[in-house]
């Protein structure tokens, strides 16, 4: 049976599988994004990654009690790795609302609900970079505590 340390990490894996997957589908690029093409058909769907974003912020949560819960029964090694992953869940937690928030802009902007501002949007991905910067710095400590 594996330890709630390994199943942390795993379960964590799977989640910034989740975050980066809706991050390349919003930012990467790609010919069929590009205007004319993209009026045709677009080629993001923005509300499946605003709910995706939604639905990772609530698990980060539902991690987050269930960790609470279980860390009593670890083991004392493995608790530095423990006590940092909360702090990861939130920042994690802040990236998938920044970037639910620019999937919704860009589709309330798709549907004409709203006119695109070039500093409306500098603003939503300033906030998504700042959101990046620190889940990335997080990231960085917990893996030094991890490999300790």
């Amino acid at each position: 049976m594996p330890s709630l340390k390994e199943t942390m990490l795993a379960n964590l894996r799977e989640m910034v599988k989740l975050q980066r997957a809706a991050h390349d589908s919003m930012f990467k690029f790609s010919i069929k994004k590009m205007w004319p093409i993209s009026l045709i058909a677009p080629q993001v769907d923005w509300i499946r990654i605003d709910r995706m974003m939604q639905a990772l912020q609530t698990t980060c949560k539902e991690q987050k009690e269930f960790l609470a819960k279980e860390k009593s029964n670890a083991p004392e090694a493995d608790l530095p790795f423990l006590n940092l992953l909360p702090e990861y869940f939130d920042s994690l937690a802040k990236v998938a609302e920044s970037l639910a928030n620019a999937a919704t802009y860009r589709q309330n902007a798709l549907e004409k609900k709203i006119k695109m501002s070039i500093g409306q949007w500098n603003s939503i991905l300033k906030t998504y970079n700042e959101a990046s910067d620190n889940m990335a710095k997080t990231g960085i400590t917990l893996y030094k505590v991890y490999e300790s």
